[in-house]
């Protein structure tokens, strides 16, 4: 009597193969189409503060910016002035900026933050220059 696994093992062992060297093919560019904008941006502290972050981005690109800090607790983001190369939407506490298709040069958005840091409440600014290529 046979083993009906045996039979079976060669062809699963195939398509596990196959499934491995078809990951390990993927351009790499699929794998940061949702990538941090900014690895170590400037804190913001909710006391009426105005900062300048700048993002480069390539043409068609998209990325997502986390606005979580230890000491923060967010009220609500609101969106001042919008990209005019671009989208830009508010996702929980972050934001995801979209590049246009065949974009290039320089765009920019302002976003508003309100909560409390340490139990005082307050506000920060953030306006965000894109350099898109």
């Amino acid at each position: 009597m046979k083993n009906s696994w045996n039979k079976r093992a060669p062809a699963g062992l195939l398509c596990l193969a196959l499934a491995l060297a078809l990951a390990l093919a993927l351009p790499a560019t699929a794998a940061s189409a949702g990538g941090t904008c900014m690895l170590h941006p400037d804190a913001f502290r909710l006391q009426s503060d105005a900062l300048h972050w700048t993002i480069k981005i390539h043409s068609g690109a998209e990325c997502i910016q986390g606005l979580r800090w230890s000491t923060i607790m967010i009220d609500s983001i609101s969106i001042d002035e919008a990209p005019k190369m671009g989208r830009l939407l508010l996702e929980g506490p972050s934001f995801r900026y979209f590049s246009n298709p065949g974009a290039h040069g320089t765009d920019s958005f302002r976003i508003s933050i309100s909560g409390s840091s340490l139990r005082q409440k307050g506000t920060s600014s953030i306006e965000v220059e894109v350099a898109v290529d």
